[in-house]
């Protein structure tokens, strides 16, 4: 074993564990699942004595979780492992494979990971269509047209140090995912020979509301590269494109806006319905700014200030603006009335039902209906001014009571008083007779 020549790619891929439990045939063609492997194991005993690039491979692999199931590096790479003999390790009679080339890698991995009688002995709920996925991705599709630079499984799971997705240290744990996906996309020379238009991708991510929702908020769920585009796939399951993706969280919005004239509109245009408005990477915190007047108005980029679009935009940006400003009111008197000692959180929890109305009129823009809004709108504004009605009566009793313990004091001092003249008058009168 110690004969071969060493290259870039042998030094990463020599015991290749990523993706793979089984080895694959020198024609592509999927074999049997492996048997279990013996419990001695040459290969680690050989190569970490040997240095260098050969020995690299196995220092992380005690930690790679196909060792913690008991695999070893024959499981992938074929060989006898119980034998010191190179000639007889390397047999390929006794099934050595040693490293596939990168075209080779996705049915190297999927020998055992698109079996699924095999991997259900390990996880009964793991899915078995990610090499399938896969092809159908751009990725696969280059590999399968012969460019060897697209990633495989092992570019985005690493080689012997394989990690469950749910390890933090594991680079497809969803808070490492933007830094994975960037080492290529993020690269203008490697993305440069594609011929894409910018590389800015990852950059543009790291500005937007889902990236602040999943490492300032630290929501594992919040959107990364592969909740839209697919971990494994060209979309993710049950999508029909990418330009669908938003509606699988945003299924309301969605739905409202393909019912919508901008639908028509956008298709005409060649446009995806949410991507016209909100980009795509850098999704930015949405505000009322987006529909009203201004440097940050969105609708003026298609509509003139003075048409009707621009007008009923504008409409509903100030009926929302309205409604937020009287439940901040109601939360503010509210608050103001708790601070005196008062009881509110009744009052406190009927509120929420005017944010639910201001939510759902944020939701019924994408409907263009003007009517739409604004009935969610007066329905909030109902609840928000009870609300305050009801922080303000709280906030008059605490006046009443302070009034009345005012008073009560007063009276409580003059009869003290008098009682204390009273006293010393009838000791005056004592004293004199």
């Amino acid at each position: 074993m110690w004969l071969i020549k060493p290259s870039r790619f042998t030094l990463s891929a020599l015991l290749l564990l990523a993706c793979v439990l089984l080895p694959v045939s020198a024609g592509g063609q999927d074999e049997p699942p492996i048997e279990r492997p013996a419990a001695t194991n040459t290969c680690l005993t050989c190569h970490s004595g040997l240095g260098g690039g050969l020995s690299t491979p196995t220092k992380p692999f005690s930690e790679d979780i196909h060792a913690e199931k008991g695999l070893t590096c024959a499981s992938c790479h074929g060989g006898d492992p119980t034998s010191m003999d190179m000639q007889v390790a390397m047999n390929p009679a006794k099934g050595f494979r040693g490293r596939p080339s990168r075209r080779q890698i996705p049915s190297f991995c999927g020998r055992c990971h698109s079996d699924a009688t095999y991997m259900h002995n390990f996880n009964p709920s793991v899915r078995t269509d990610h090499v399938a996925q896969y092809r159908t991705s751009q990725h696969g599709q280059l590999l399968r047209q012969g460019d060897q630079q697209v990633a495989t499984c092992i570019d985005c799971h690493s080689v012997h140090d394989i990690k469950l997705v749910s390890d933090p240290t594991a680079p497809v744990y969803p808070l490492n995912i933007p830094e994975t996906c960037s080492r290529c996309h993020s690269n203008d020379q490697y993305m440069g020979s594609y011929q894409l238009p910018g590389h800015t991708q990852v950059a543009d991510y790291e500005q937007s509301v889902h990236y602040e929702a999943l490492t300032v908020q630290e929501d594992l769920s919040a959107p990364t590269c592969v909740t839209c585009h697919g971990s494994h796939g060209a979309t993710p399951p049950g999508v029909r494109s990418v330009a669908d993706v938003c509606g699988t969280c945003h299924a309301n919005n969605q739905e409202l806006f393909a019912n919508s004239p901008h639908q028509a509109v956008f298709d005409l245009m060649g446009v995806p319905g949410c991507v016209g408005c909100h980009s795509n990477h850098a999704i930015l915190r949405t505000n009322e700014q987006m529909l009203a007047p201004g440097p940050e108005s969105i609708c003026l980029g298609c509509h003139a200030p003075d048409d009707g679009g621009a007008e009923r935009a504008k409409v509903m940006a100030d009926q929302i603006v309205k409604l937020s400003g009287e439940i901040q009111l109601a939360r503010e008197t509210l608050e103001q009335a708790d601070r005196a000692g008062m009881e509110v959180s009744v009052a406190t929890a009927e509120l929420t039902a005017a944010h639910s109305h201001w939510i759902m009129a944020r939701t019924e823009i994408h409907s263009l209906d003007v009517e739409r809004v604004a009935g969610q709108i007066s329905q909030g504004l109902e609840v928000a001014a009870r609300a305050t009605e009801q922080g303000r009566e709280k906030l008059a009793e605490v006046q009443s009571r302070r009034k009345g313990l005012a008073v009560s004091t007063l009276f409580i001092l003059i009869v003290v008083f008098s009682l204390y003249f009273y006293i010393r008058e009838n000791e005056k009168v004592k004293k004199d007779s």
